[in-house]
């Protein structure tokens, strides 16, 4: 009898971005962070996020190229999604080019207002590999 093989769901993002305006108590600044994770969820180990970040804040451009994931140091088995954060300091209320790359191969740019209370995204274009909320 032969077994079927099983497919994996075909998922519509493969990351998830959420930018969001905090408040870091210790050194008493406000800054942006952006909080990537993977929408799948690993079961063995929780992963991390490679990302190089290039960031201009004279152009007000904000560059991310997810490069891959990377395995834990230390081996205790746990599940989740892979993760990586990312804070900005010295932003001003404006808006910011957001270009997002992976491996340097799939491109989305996004526009993203920072206001005096909130973040909110301003553009989106209409095929991307990564979802992008806003807090």
């Amino acid at each position: 009898m032969r077994t079927k093989q099983v497919r994996l769901e075909k998922l519509k993002y493969e990351y998830e971005l959420i930018i969001s305006k905090q408040f870091d108590t210790r050194l008493k600044k406000k800054y942006i962070l952006f909080d990537f994770s993977t929408v799948k969820i690993f079961e063995n180990f929780v992963y991390r996020i490679n990302i190089k970040e290039n960031i201009n804040l004279e152009k007000k451009e904000l560059t991310f190229n997810i490069e891959g994931l990377s395995a834990p140091k230390i081996s205790l088995p746990n599940t989740g999604s892979a993760g990586y954060q990312f804070k900005l300091y010295d932003f001003k209320n404006t808006t910011y080019l957001l270009n997002l790359k992976k491996q340097k191969k799939k491109k989305s740019k996004f526009e993203f207002k920072i206001t005096t209370t909130s973040v909110k995204l301003m553009k989106k274009p209409p095929k991307t590999f990564i979802n992008v909320f806003t807090q």
